[in-house]
């Protein structure tokens, strides 16, 4: 994840915040994704606004389809014709021309005028730290809307949203795959299957372990998946549909379908530079990671606990590769870990009535 830089077009004292750049409405062909962000106080009672954008133009080729398959092996006869629309739908943003050099200008609810985004980057991103007044409307749920800046003729609506996060309170950090959502990752065949061509089905249990866990009033969601920005939209109907508490989402950065399969190294690199900016933004809460044993989430969180021992108030693996607690393998992840911080559930296992919605947030779970 790119830093992101703090972007302070100036908070005026009637709250409007007026952009320094004047940009053209979108084009036509143009189209913007948001990403769901963060949103938090500062010292001095201002919101800062995390904004992760990327601005694309669809390629119209169906052919585009076919290259796409044949690159993830996958023949498109094969499969029904309820699969093949399903295969369209997910990979429709995988063939985008990606606009470079572009800037974008947001609406924001509650805010007079317009801000620019800085220019995008070649991979059609624009992630920025923007400086809001506090009194910016963010309703009951506490959630900071803004959309991208279009013709007063364009019908279109490409919106996007920041939730804020209190400075004390219990993050939940949730990796996606394997964890909430059956993608077997370990099989690269059943993977790409899961992910272009089947239903995505939730893991048994985990929603409702979260919907608990929500019910703490400070309590906020962070996604957090190797899956490339493209699979976004297809991820985010699965969040709703399948009853998970609402939360940011962090993606990585994938500018061609053939970037679509991270390496280990990259995966492991996108995870911990989410965590840690998390961590360093709000050194006042405590936080639960929860993840699988499929790829290299046991190691990943151990080395976060064992820096940020203060911070991390549980962890949670949930197995997939059938490896007990005493393996070698959990004691290596996990040395230097206070062994009642780590937890490995198995599937329709009890979650453990220490990482209650009442879990407190200064202590370690016992």
């Amino acid at each position: 994840m790119k830093d992101l830089r703090s972007h302070a077009l100036g908070v005026l004292c009637m709250g409007v915040l007026v952009s320094t750049l004047q940009a053209a409405p979108l084009d036509a062909d143009e189209e913007v994704m948001f990403v769901p962000g963060i949103a938090r106080t500062t010292d001095s009672g201002a919101i800062e606004v995390d904004v992760h954008a990327w601005l694309h133009e669809k390629e119209p080729l169906l052919v585009a389809h076919r290259v796409l398959a044949r690159y993830l092996d996958l023949d498109l006869k094969q499969l029904s014709p309820v699969e093949r629309a399903r295969f369209n739908r997910r990979a429709a943003l995988f063939r985008t021309e990606s606009e470079e050099d572009n800037v974008i200008e947001l609406v924001i609810e509650g805010v007079n005028g317009r801000v620019a985004l800085p220019p995008t980057a070649r991979s059609g991103r624009s992630d920025d730290r923007l400086l809001l007044d506090a009194g910016v409307a963010r309703g009951p749920e506490q959630v900071v809307r803004f959309r991208a800046y279009t013709a007063l003729t364009d019908p279109r609506r490409f919106r996007g949203e920041a939730r804020l996060v209190p400075a004390q309170g219990l993050s939940v950090i949730s990796d996606i795959d394997d964890t909430i959502k059956h993608t077997d990752v370990r099989n690269q065949r059943e993977m790409l299957l899961n992910t272009f061509v089947r239903r995505f089905t939730p893991v048994e249990g985990m929603a409702s372990h979260y919907r608990a866990l929500a019910a703490g009033p400070d309590t906020r969601f962070h996604y957090l998946s190797s899956s490339p920005i493209q699979l976004y939209p297809p991820l985010a109907d699965f969040l709703a549909s399948s009853g998970f508490p609402a939360g940011s989402v962090h993606l990585r950065e994938s500018t061609t379908w053939r970037t679509l399969i991270p390496s280990e190294g990259e995966s492991r690199t996108h995870k911990l530079a989410v965590i840690e900016r998390l961590l360093a933004d709000f050194p006042q809460r405590g936080f639960l990671l929860v993840g699988d044993s499929g790829e290299a989430d046991p190691e990943i969180y151990g080395e976060i606990a064992r820096a940020h021992p203060g911070q991390i108030r549980g962890i949670v693996i949930r197995d997939a590769t059938r490896e007990p607690r005493e393996s070698t393998r959990y004691a290596k992840a996990f040395e230097g870990v206070d062994e009642r911080l780590w937890h490995v559930i198995h599937e329709r296992d009890a979650w453990p009535v220490s990482l209650s919605a009442s879990m407190p947030a200064s202590a370690p779970a016992r």
